[in-house]
């Protein structure tokens, strides 16, 4: 079969399942089952394909089809135009946390920085990878988050500047102080699950849920900057929206967290509650 006859199968299959961007769809599903670039995809409509790689095509659309993220199926995401491994099982990165990553940015730079919730490593990753923080700790409750951290900073050669502790937050003991704490906990309310797209279902719920109402994390983070962010230093948490920034902020405040900002993500959502130590 046809190089060019399977792209057009495979933009009407993804139109039928109601995907959308079909041809990008098809484009990088395509590139990946071949290890092509998208302009070779382009090129190339006459090259015959073998069953070998029909098979793992057609496996690859079907797992598309069923809402399986691109990015378990390439492994890789990139963030702030950085390459990041994934894998199934943990939360993929999004372009909104980019929001909490400027602002760092933009206030640093940190001699020591706290990742809560670090998951596979962006945030903390990052930061130091635009050499914004000379040290960092993340830690989180899934295994598979933090190996795939330790692989990051690996890929990145920072594996010397970050210390990754498996560990729930709730219960820890963080002996250290820091000039920077930054936190991109669960925050969406258990009332929303079912309303969400099926791809993001796909993401493992503990990731996603914040409880009730979505804020059951923030009074964690707020005790542990109370006693472990040091004078003059920098919070920085993502939160979910509109909705969550009087409570947020009433939950800082209620730590003794004040002069708190907030910055809205490109799409104009409020997306990040941040502010200095006093």
């Amino acid at each position: 079969m046809k190089l060019g006859e399977i792209n057009k199968e495979a933009i009407e299959t993804f139109n039928k399942a109601d995907i959308p961007n079909s041809q990008l769809e098809t484009s990088l599903t395509l590139s990946l089952a071949l290890d092509k670039s998208k302009e070779y995809m382009l090129s190339h409509p006459e090259l015959e394909i073998d069953s070998t790689t029909l098979l793992k095509i057609k496996e690859l659309i079907s797992k598309r089809v069923s809402g399986v993220p691109y990015a378990y199926l390439s492994r890789e995401k990139e963030f702030f135009g950085i390459k990041f491994l994934v894998d199934y099982g943990v939360l993929i990165p999004r372009p909104e946390t980019e929001t909490l990553v400027e602002i760092v940015l933009m206030e640093g730079p940190f001699d020591k920085g706290l990742d809560l919730f670090c998951g596979i490593g962006i945030i903390g990753l990052t930061i130091l990878y635009k050499d914004c923080c000379k040290q960092f700790t993340g830690i989180d409750i899934s295994s598979t988050s933090i190996e795939l951290a330790k692989k990051n900073s690996e890929m990145l050669n920072l594996k010397d500047r970050i210390k990754l502790i498996r560990s729930d937050i709730s219960n820890i003991n963080i002996k250290e102080n820091f000039d920077l704490i930054v936190a991109n906990p669960p925050y969406i309310p258990e009332s929303e699950w079912e309303k969400l797209p099926l791809e993001v279902k796909n993401e493992p719920k503990d990731t996603l849920l914040g409880g009730k109402d979505g804020l059951k994390f923030y009074p964690v983070i707020a005790s542990i900057v109370k006693g472990n962010l040091l004078p003059k230093g920098l919070c920085a948490v993502e939160i979910g929206g509109e909705e969550q920034v009087p409570r947020v902020k009433e939950i800082f405040k209620n730590y003794g967290i004040n002069r708190i900002n907030v910055t809205s993500d490109l799409a104009g959502i409020p997306r990040v509650i941040w502010g200095k130590k006093t």
